[in-house]
C-alpha cells in the first residue's frame, strides 16, 4: 500500500494473512499517527500488522475489525459508534488533562517510546489488563506533608515521622522534591524510579504490584519509592496520573499509610492535598515564613480549597540543638522525641 493511501485510511483490495494479528491506529492527526505507526513498524519483531485510519468511520467500515487484536484510537475519534462496538481490547490516546477510569487510556503526549511499549504489552496480552485487589485490611490512610515555608525540615520531618510509624505499621513514603538527593545521602543506586510505576499503572497494571515490590527501597524500617531523577520528569506527570497510581497502590498492597512529601513541583498540588486524609504543614514564626504561610492560606480561600485548610494540622517546631546525620537513625534524637510526644498528645 502506498504512503498516500495509508495516510488517507484507504483499504487496498489484496489478500492479507489472517493469521497475523492486527493493531489499528485511528487518529485524524496524520503527522502524529504516521510517526507512531512508523515507530511501531520499525520495532524489531513487532508481532502485529499495523493499519492506520484517519477517522472512526473508516475504522468501523473495515470488515475485519472484529478480528483486530487491539484498537488504538485518539480521544477525538472515540465517538458513540466506537464506544458501543464493545471492543474487548482498546487503548485510548487521552488528549485532555482529565483522569479517565475507562476505557484503558494513556496520555497521547507521553513519549512515543512509552506509548509504543504500552501498545506492545496490550497487543501481546490480547486483553485489557485487570488489577486484582490484594488488600484485606482497612483502607490506606493518606498523609500529605506540605509547607510553603522553605528550609523548614519538611523532608527530615516526614522521613522521621514515617520511620516512627513504620515501627508499628506498614508505611510507604514518596518524595516529590525537584532534587531529593536520596541516592547520594544513602550511597545507593536506585533501580528505576516512580516514573516506571506510572508507566506500569497505565500500560500493564497487572504487573504493577510485582514491580513495586521489586523497586521499593528501605531506610530505618520505612519503605519508600525511588523518586524522579529530576524536576523535568516530575513536572511531566499530571495530577490524574498521580491519583490513579495512589489508588492502585492502595488496591494491590497492604500498606496502612501513604506519606506524600509534596512540593510546588507536583502538578495539581492542591488537588492532591484534597485527597489526603490529613495534611501536615510546618510553620515558623519569623516574619517571612509567617507571610508566606498567610499567602498560602489566602490562596486556599480564593481557590475554594477551604476543605484542605480544614484538614490541615500545623506543626511548629522548637529549636533543635542537633539532628541525626544519618537517615538510618532519624528515630533517635530531639526531633523524633518531639514528634512522638506530639503524636501522643493527639491520641490522648
Amino acid at each position: 500500500m502506498s504512503e498516500v493511501m495509508r495516510q488517507a485510511g484507504l483499504k487496498q483490495d489484496v489478500k492479507t494473512d489472517r493469521t497475523v494479528p492486527v493493531v489499528a491506529v485511528c487518529d485524524s492527526d496524520l503527522s502524529y499517527a504516521g510517526r507512531l505507526v512508523e515507530y511501531l513498524r520499525g520495532e524489531a519483531a513487532f508481532p502485529c500488522e499495523i493499519r492506520q485510519y484517519t477517522s472512526a468511520q473508516k475504522l468501523m467500515e473495515d470488515p475485519g475489525i472484529s478480528l483486530f487484536r487491539l484498537i488504538v484510537i485518539a480521544q477525538s475519534q472515540y465517538d458513540e459508534a466506537v464506544k458501543n462496538a464493545g471492543f474487548e481490547n482498546l487503548l485510548l490516546l487521552n488528549e485532555s488533562d482529565e483522569w479517565m477510569e475507562k476505557p484503558e487510556n494513556i496520555s497521547k503526549y507521553q513519549s512515543i517510546t512509552n506509548i509504543a511499549a504500552c501498545i506492545r504489552t496490550m497487543s501481546a496480552a490480547g486483553e485489557t489488563p485487570v488489577v486484582s485487589s490484594l488488600r484485606h485490611g482497612s483502607p490506606m490512610i493518606r498523609i500529605g506533608v506540605y509547607s510553603p515555608v522553605s528550609r523548614c525540615l519538611q523532608t527530615t520531618f516526614t522521613l522521621t515521622l514515617g520511620q516512627i510509624l513504620a515501627a508499628r505499621r506498614r508505611v510507604l513514603y514518596m518524595n516529590f522534591e525537584a532534587f531529593s538527593g536520596l541516592e547520594k545521602m544513602l550511597s545507593r543506586e536506585f533501580e528505576g524510579s516512580v516514573s516506571d510505576l506510572i508507566y506500569y499503572n497505565e500500560c500493564a497494571r497487572e504487573k504493577l504490584a510485582g514491580q513495586l515490590e521489586m523497586m521499593t527501597e528501605e531506610v530505618g524500617g520505612l519503605h519508600f519509592l525511588p523518586p524522579m531523577k529530576s524536576f523535568i520528569e516530575l513536572r511531566a506527570i499530571r495530577k490524574e496520573q498521580w491519583s490513579s497510581l495512589f489508588r492502585t497502590i492502595e488496591k494491590v498492597t497492604e500498606y496502612e499509610y501513604l506519606l506524600l512529601d509534596l512540593t510546588e513541583h507536583t502538578d495539581g498540588l492542591l488537588d492532591l492535598l484534597r485527597t489526603c486524609d490529613t495534611v501536615y504543614t510546618i510553620v515558623r514564626d519569623d516574619p517571612f515564613s509567617r507571610a508566606r504561610y498567610l499567602q498560602y492560606e489566602d490562596l486556599l480561600r480564593r481557590m475554594d480549597y477551604e476543605d484542605v485548610r480544614m484538614r490541615t494540622e500545623e506543626w511548629r517546631f522548637p529549636v533543635f540543638r542537633e539532628l541525626p546525620s544519618s537517615l538510618e537513625n532519624l528515630t533517635k534524637g530531639e526531633l523524633a522525641a518531639w514528634i512522638r510526644e506530639h503524636l501522643l498528645r493527639e491520641d490522648g
